[in-house]
């Protein structure tokens, strides 16, 4: 019996897991190679004093932004946590907007808000007078840090109000009955217990700010604020400097990687915590507001809620409007979305269904590699610790040092355009399946184990119990992980400016070029197609994506 099943359970692990390594090790290894072999480049590059700024400045925005997305959203973890009020379920949800937004959108959203002519500054000259001096703040330091904090407090609030959630009443209870007040009772037990939050989410936010590319390439302002992400796209793409991009890649690779194993370890305790918490004889319940109190909850909620949906709001508002001139003002006009959907102009309407059949592709793949590593960790419960650190992998390597490694083995291939697309495909799967499976993989767990042992005893593989018993009862999650997975290629940015082709334009790269041209309207009208497909997204993970 062992025979017949071993094959079909090989290609459950081999054929993901061999695509994964393929799409992650080959172009690593390409890329550190190349590192090996540029000799007195690198080391060139290791005593600049330009790229030790860019180093020093990358950490340094990094760092400030984790601090930041750390104190914005602590008291939301509270709120979500441990409290029962009017716009709970909408605080929550609204944690999640970060793992469906499109970057190029949250840059698009502050570009208007806070640009020379953008909403902030036209609220300031009604106030203060059509001669008063605009607030500018782009193309700074402090621009991207505040867009960073956007992107990543809502982190915080999930991470650390779950971990608020499973707290055990009877150490709270103890605390108090020894005569510890509030205060004293909150550092001496409840901060030890949520401090592996807080380091799982200073550590996951840290990656990701060091990891920002396109938000620093927009807001950055010049060579003074520019990233290690930016530097290796301008010297591959820009300057073709392979050698010292492909250093610059290498090093920061080995820098995130144990970043990312750190944020493993503090992961797995998390985890453990959780789990001892939630069997905890009693958990603490949730307080019901009142008062004082409910009124701090909402003085919190309502700003929380306008940052975040303010930016995507004024997008929205934009696409509606005609851009104004010396002798018009911006009037309320279809023309963008005329534009947009007119044939004869094709490049929005071509960058759109470029898009959408694009991502379906890559929507469909991920579903599939994702399906049969959960269920391969499903029946063999062992390798589930092996295959979650393998999936997350992605996590802390940057798509744009996967793309830098993808170049460097295609610029010998001739016409290799095909492959480009390929490893485009690649590069947006990877970068969805840490969290399609665990989507699939935490709904397929949830199933009854005497289901696959039923269909094993009449006789099924480990594939035919998989196609036809298993994924059928775990459809919202498939559709969940496929919606995320289409929703995340949809609005990648990074490695389609490196990867795709010049004749493939997709809907970030459409609106990352308007952007630059100052064709703000016509970006918000591509902004709002995005914000749609992104929209079903978030409504998908809201609904079935708890876990």
């Amino acid at each position: 019996m062992s025979s017949r099943r071993f094959p079909a359970d090989a290609v459950l692990i081999l054929l993901p897991g061999g695509l994964l390594l393929l799409v992650l090790v080959l172009p690593l290894s390409l890329v550190l190679a190349q590192f090996i072999t540029a000799g007195d480049e690198a080391l060139a590059l290791a005593h600049s004093v330009y790229y030790r700024q860019v180093f020093l400045f990358t950490a340094k925005q990094a760092a400030l932004s984790t601090l930041l997305a750390l104190i914005a959203g602590t008291p939301g973890a509270y709120f979500i946590g441990r409290c029962r009020f009017p716009g709970r379920r909408l605080l929550k949800a609204l944690a999640t907007v970060p793992f469906v937004l499109p970057p190029i959108l949250a840059v698009l959203g502050f570009v208007l808000l806070l640009g020379n002519g953008g909403l902030v500054n036209d609220v300031r000259r009604l106030i203060f007078g059509p001669d008063a001096r605009p607030w500018k703040m782009l193309y700074s330091m402090k621009a991207i840090v505040l867009v960073h904090v956007f992107y990543n407090f809502p982190l915080t609030m999930r991470i650390v109000g779950d971990a608020w959630a499973t707290l055990p009443l009877s150490e709270g209870r103890a605390a108090r009955a020894l005569g510890a007040g509030r205060i004293r009772a909150f550092f001496t037990v409840v901060l030890p217990r949520l401090l592996p939050g807080f380091a799982a989410a200073a550590l996951i936010t840290f990656i990701y700010c060091f990891m920002s590319f396109s938000i620093v390439l927009v807001l950055g302002g010049g060579p003074e604020s520019s990233t290690l992400e930016v530097e290796i796209y301008r010297l591959i793409k820009q300057q073709l400097n392979f050698s010292q991009g492909a250093a610059l890649a290498a090093a920061e690779s080995v820098f995130l990687l144990f970043l990312l194993t750190l944020y493993a370890l503090t992961d797995s305790n998390l985890r453990k915590t959780l789990k001892d918490d939630s069997l905890a004889l009693s958990l603490e319940p949730p307080k019901l507001l009142r008062g004082v109190r409910l009124a701090a909850a909402l003085a919190y909620l309502i700003p929380a809620a306008l940052f975040i949906l303010g930016p995507l709001a004024t997008i929205i508002g934009n696409s509606f409007f005609s851009r104004a001139t010396w002798i018009s003002p911006a009037a309320f006009s279809f023309s963008h979305w005329r534009r947009l959907f007119n044939f004869s102009e094709s490049v929005s309407l071509g960058a759109l269904s470029r898009t959408a059949v694009f991502s379906l592709s890559v929507s469909f793949f991920t579903v599939c590699a994702a399906s049969a590593l959960g269920q391969y960790a499903m029946r063999y419960p062992k390798s589930r610790k092996y295959l979650e650190s393998l999936t997350a992998l992605p996590l802390g390597i940057s798509s744009i040092v996967i793309g830098t490694g993808w170049l460097l083995l295609l610029r010998h291939v001739p016409n290799h355009g095909a492959f480009r697309l390929a490893a485009l495909g690649a590069a947006h799967s990877l970068s969805a399946l840490p969290f399609c499976f665990r989507i699939i993989y935490g709904r397929l767990k949830q199933l009854s184990p005497q289901v696959s042992k039923a269909a094993r005893v009449a006789g099924a593989s480990a594939l035919k119990t998989l196609i036809h018993i298993e994924l059928p009862l775990a459809r919202p999650a498939l559709i969940t992980a496929g919606v995320f997975a289409f929703a995340l290629s949809a609005g990648e940015l990074n490695a389609s400016l490196i990867l795709a082709p010049g004749s493939f334009t997709t809907l970030p790269i459409a609106i990352y070029r308007l952007i630059g041209a100052y064709n703000f309207h016509s970006a918000c009208a591509l902004g709002t197609v995005l914000i749609i497909i992104c929209a079903v997204a978030f409504y998908l993970l809201d609904r079935y994506g708890e876990n």
